[in-house]
Formats: C-alpha cells, sequence, structure tokens
C-alpha cells in the first residue's frame, strides 16, 4: 500500500521581512556536468544567494549582530558541505532525506537524475539545506529569544556553469526558490518541519550558431553569427524539471548542428523552428528562444527576437 500524499502548509510571511546577499560564490563543485559529459571532475560555478527572514529588527535596534543572521558563517558552510557533499556522489551516493520536498510533498530525492553528480539541482539543495541550518543556529544563538523567527525562511538560489556545455558561450544556468513549510501525514499525524522547492528556472546561453538569416541581398552571401538562448521554467522538482536535466546537452548540439543546415529570411521563423526542437523531438513541455544576431546593426550589440511556446502550440 502506498504512502498517502502529505499536506504541505505554509506560515504567513511575518510583519517585517529582510535579506540577507551572498552575491557571486566562487565554488568548485568535486563534479558536475560538464562540456565533455565525463564524470567526476570538477567544475567551476558562480552561486548567488538572497535568504529572506524574520529579522534585522533586533539587531539594528541593540547594534548586535549576534540578533541576525552570520553571513560568514552561512558562507563557509555552503564551502564545506558542498564539497563533502559533492565527493560523497563519487562513493555511494547522497541521501538528501524526506524532508527536502517539491510541493505535492514527494522528495526531491526521487525526482533527480540517475547519476545525482551529473544533475544540476543537487547543488542549489545542498545550499537550500545550510540556509535551514543557519538560521536554526542563530535563531537559537540571539540573545533576543523572539528576534529570529525559525519558522519562516525564503531562499532564492542561482548557479552559473560556465563550461557546461560545449556550445554554449553563456553556459548553463539555474535558479531555483526554497521555502520552509509543514507537512503532515494523513495517518500518522505526524507535523515536521520541511524544505519546499516552489519553483525552478534552467537556462542554456548563447548557443553560437552560424547560418543564413536575413532578407537583405548581403545576407544571403554567406552564413552570420546568431546567439540562441533557451530558458525552461516551471513549479519545482516535478518531471518537467527531469526532462529538462536528461536532454539539454544532446538538445543544444542536435539543435546547433540543425541551425547550421538551415536558411531563414526571418528570426520569427528560426525561433519556431528551435522552439520546435525543443519541446517535440526532445519532449519538454515548454521553452522561451531567445534569438539574437550581433552582426545585424552596426550600433547595436545584438538585435532579435524572443518567444514562449509549448508543445501544445506545434500539436
Amino acid at each position: 500500500m502506498s504512502e498517502p500524499t502529505p499536506f504541505i502548509s505554509f506560515n504567513s510571511p511575518p510583519p517585517t521581512v529582510d535579506t540577507i546577499h551572498l552575491r557571486n560564490i566562487q565554488l568548485q563543485l568535486p563534479t558536475a556536468p560538464e562540456a565533455w559529459h565525463r564524470t567526476g571532475t570538477p567544475q567551476p560555478c558562480t552561486a548567488s544567494l538572497r535568504f529572506s527572514y524574520s529579522s534585522s529588527v533586533a539587531a539594528a535596534e541593540a547594534d548586535d549582530v549576534a540578533c541576525t543572521i552570520d553571513y560568514g558563517k552561512l558562507f563557509r558552510r555552503i564551502i564545506r558541505n558542498i564539497q563533502d557533499q559533492g565527493e560523497a556522489t563519487k562513493s555511494d551516493g547522497c541521501i538528501l532525506g524526506d524532508h527536502i520536498t517539491n510541493t505535492d510533498g514527494t522528495s526531491l530525492q526521487e525526482m533527480l537524475y540517475k547519476d545525482i553528480s551529473q544533475d544540476v539541482r543537487f547543488f542549489p539543495t545542498i545550499i537550500a539545506r545550510c540556509c535551514l541550518e543557519i538560521l536554526d543556529e542563530c535563531a537559537e544563538a540571539c540573545p533576543h529569544p523572539t528576534a529570529i523567527n525559525p519558522e519562516y525562511g525564503h531562499f532564492d538560489i542561482q548557479l552559473h556553469l560556465p563550461k557546461a556545455i560545449l556550445r554554449a558561450d553563456g553556459g548553463f544556468s539555474h535558479q531555483s526558490t526554497f521555502a520552509i513549510g509543514r507537512t503532515q501525514n494523513e495517518t500518522s499525524g505526524r507535523n515536521e518541519r520541511c524544505l519546499v522547492l516552489l519553483d525552478e528556472v534552467f537556462e542554456v546561453r548563447n548557443i553560437r550558431c552560424f547560418c543564413i538569416l536575413g532578407i537583405n541581398p548581403w545576407e544571403k552571401l554567406e552564413k552570420q553569427a546568431v546567439n540562441v538562448s533557451l530558458k525552461f521554467k516551471g513549479v519545482g522538482g516535478l518531471k518537467w524539471g527531469t526532462t529538462v536535466v536528461e536532454t539539454y546537452q544532446a538538445m543544444v548540439r542536435e539543435l546547433a548542428e540543425r541551425v547550421e543546415n538551415t536558411s531563414f529570411g526571418s528570426v520569427e521563423a528560426l525561433a519556431s523552428f528551435i522552439a520546435r526542437i525543443c519541446t517535440m523531438d526532445f519532449g519538454n513541455e515548454e521553452v522561451t528562444v531567445l534569438v539574437e544576431k550581433p552582426n545585424a546593426l552596426a550600433f547595436v550589440g545584438g538585435s532579435g527576437l524572443e518567444i514562449t511556446r509549448s508543445r501544445a502550440f506545434f500539436q
């Protein structure tokens, strides 16, 4: 008999919410997606974090940093846990536990790609767990018992892997939003705190292609550079995200090869052609495609078009 789906609830935001920023954290991931598809290869990564909590009011009134979030401690915890958990995936894998879920209560451990080290969603989850640990520790250590509310936390995490995809000059990025919630099992009646992945965004930036594109006579003489960027977004921790993770390397490679064999008069037609490949050929539910021509106008850095298309649009 299957377990009932937990019910997830969230506390209302407190009257005052403040945000800690850690911008452009330089990480060396012990193993991560990389351009040559090798596993167990360290990769550079830049992470940024917005840690929203309640609140810095007591610290401001008392002029006491003991009453707020210790962002130095948070930084050191992230560095240590990324290294430790990344190394663990090389041996016996990593267990995220049942208290990190998506919005329907499914453990994220069940949603990650079979080779967890090659799933970019793994590392934001480690960072979110660090945020929760530091929130608890700072709340407990604070001399004012109610200054920091451990039941409220909102963590926005962005990772950028500059060398994850061979054809993408702008690399591969992932954004995710986690919040503190509570799960209740209807059978046991237990109510426990959890981290919930609310939404996520995957981006592939600046896939460099060369093709015939344009209506002007000179644009038909030789292929010009075209930059293609892709964005996939939706509710966090669902099957659509796994589809992106499983297909993006092959999708980018095939997309670039097919674009370079095309000839279009308009960026509209090319963008639609690319969206059809991403959705119909690789099973993604929806994609936002940006096509830019960096050399079309002499005094403009890039001109182009952005469209969003679903698989249903082409069916």
